[in-house]
């Protein structure tokens, strides 16, 4: 590992400047990044032109032919007017076209903005007319339900179509470290999704950071397994082409289906997957016949929810001991924020993971609600700065004001308020304790529904569960537990008895719900809102 690697244990010695006064956790700072990611992904194709960039079930290709075919497409789309600081649409399947896309837009120096075909039609129309997209790139088919998408040029299988705008050019601009190079869209309290923006600068600090860090670089396999709506993709796609490795693509089918998955795995001799803890704990499921030989994994990193190191979980990295489970977090304001790698000795793992560190250039501070910086062991919100805070959401400028705000200790650096509740614990380690939102006050008593969760979840014979509030303002309100059970016949009056064992009465849900799987959001996570509203197999309210 790096010298910057972030391990938990008793083992991990606290580094110089891992946490500094008044309680600021730092990850590695005045740490030298190129501009862009391009520029690194422009290097590897300048020394290994013939060796394999992105492959797929219908081609393979190599980094001269990505880097043509994106020339050729950044050309087009200056051609109709789509270039620096323009929105260009992208709406394509998980493909080595996707790869190219993502290359070619961002070459014309344009936003990206990933689109997901499997979105309302309400929603797709409202983020292009949100952000102002005048030009779409991706295969043709997916065009159909936004209507009205002009096809403008063909270059390969993908298409650029939309609006032409007279006058453009084809010379490829020279693209700045404080351009925006994609903009994804999260949920809104107002019911409306929020353009989140994210600059050259802020990806690449992430992906050199990334590309350091990982046990994975020249010649290695990343499946390319994130839906192509989420900021994740640049994460794989960048740190894999930036390494000279090979992005390898799964179908939907292969990535919604565990044991196709696996298998997939195997065939491909994939070394790294990024991956949601929901994929994790699915994978577990039918990892009894993985063995080092077959399945030459030797990373999976995930991100976007609390890791659970259930039984499953570390009997599978039991059966792959040269894997390491690398637990990062951030949300889509900073993408990735902190990160941490397990032990490589299972038996050490702990329920639940810190989340480590801050990446190069970035700090955290724990903040209380006046936002003054809180010493360690003190519960309090993560607050994130430096280079992986990106300038706010698009046209919310009071919204942006609120959640950006200054650095606590140095009013010249802009901070990222994120919601997230965290403490700073022993061996400089941070820990996320939920979000400050799932606090909620049942009978008087204020409550996390992570703390329910997680003793939920360490029971045996319960594979997940999510802990939600029922009752309004005329109904009294308590806690419902939904459950997915791992065994034919569970008891839930045991689990009551046995979640009584330790936790006060008032944190013990008052109804049990069981069901076969829990709703999830298209990227992966849990969907809190859908949650509350399954029935199932009840247990009723004593």
């Amino acid at each position: 590992m790096n010298a910057h690697d972030t391990r938990i244990g008793p083992d991990a010695a606290d580094g110089p400047d891992t946490v500094h006064g008044p309680y600021l956790v730092k990850g590695p700072d005045a740490v030298k990044v190129p501009d862009t990611a391009l520029a690194l992904v422009a290097d590897r194709v300048a020394t290994a032109p013939h060796a394999p960039a992105v492959r797929s079930a219908d081609e393979s290709l190599s980094y001269a032919e990505v880097w043509e075919r994106s020339e050729a497409l950044a050309r087009g789309l200056l051609r109709h007017g789509a270039g620096r600081g323009r929105a260009v649409g992208l709406l394509a399947e998980r493909s080595a076209d996707l790869v190219v896309a993502i290359l070619g837009i961002l070459r014309a120096g344009a936003v990206c903005v990933p689109l997901d075909a499997g979105y309302p039609t309400e929603r797709l129309r409202y983020m292009c007319t949100d952000s102002q997209v005048d030009v779409m790139v991706g295969h043709a088919g997916q065009f159909r339900r936004l209507g009205g998408q002009k096809p403008l040029g063909q270059h390969g299988s993908l298409t650029i179509a939309g609006r032409h705008r007279p006058g453009g050019t084809e010379d490829l601009p020279t693209v700045m470290a404080d351009d925006v190079a994609y903009l994804v869209y999260t949920s809104g309290s107002t019911g409306r999704p929020k353009g989140v923006m994210f600059e050259h600068r802020n990806l690449a600090n992430l992906i050199a950071w990334q590309i350091r860090e990982s046990r994975c670089g020249e010649g290695d396999r990343t499946l390319q397994f994130s839906p192509a709506s989420f900021d994740i993709v640049f994460q794989e796609v960048f740190s894999t082409l930036g390494s000279a490795g090979t992005v390898v693509c799964c179908s939907e089918e292969q990535r919604l289906d565990p044991e196709l998955l696996r298998d997939l795995i195997a065939e491909e001799r994939i070394n790294r997957v990024f991956m949601p803890f929901v994929a994790i704990q699915s994978l577990a499921q039918c990892a009894d016949v993985m063995t080092p030989d077959d399945h030459p994994i030797r990373e999976i990193i995930t991100a976007g929810e609390q890791v659970q190191c259930n039984s499953r979980i570390r009997a599978m990295f039991e059966r792959l001991p040269d894997c390491r489970l690398v637990n990062q977090w951030g949300t889509t304001e900073t993408h990735v924020a902190t990160s941490c790698t397990l032990p490589v000795r299972v038996r050490d793992w702990p329920l639940l993971p810190p989340i480590g560190r801050p990446i190069a250039n970035s700090h955290v501070h724990v903040c209380d609600p006046d936002g003054r910086p809180l010493p360690p062991g003190e519960t309090g919100e993560l607050w994130v700065a430096g280079q992986c805070v990106g300038p706010g959401y698009l046209g919310l400028l009071e919204r942006t004001a609120r959640s950006y705000v200054p650095d606590p200790c140095d009013p010249r650096v802009r901070a990222y308020r994120t919601g997230d509740l965290g403490v700073l614990g022993e061996h400089g380690q941070l820990e996320f304790l939920g979000r400050m939102d799932n606090q909620v006050k049942v009978r008087g008593f204020r409550i996390e529904l992570g703390e329910v969760e997680t003793a939920l979840n360490s029971l045996p014979g319960i594979a997940e569960s999510v802990v939600v509030v029922r009752g309004d303002e005329v109904t009294e309100k308590y806690l419902q537990a939904v459950v997915v059970p791992s065994i034919p016949e569970l008891d839930r009056k045991e689990v009551s008895k046995a979640l009584r064992r330790s936790l006060p009465g008032y944190l013990v849900p008052s109804r049990i719900v069981l069901t076969d799987t829990l709703p999830r959001t298209p990227s992966g996570k849990l969907d809190r809102r859908a949650a509350a509203e399954v029935c199932g197999s009840p247990e009723g309210r004593p």
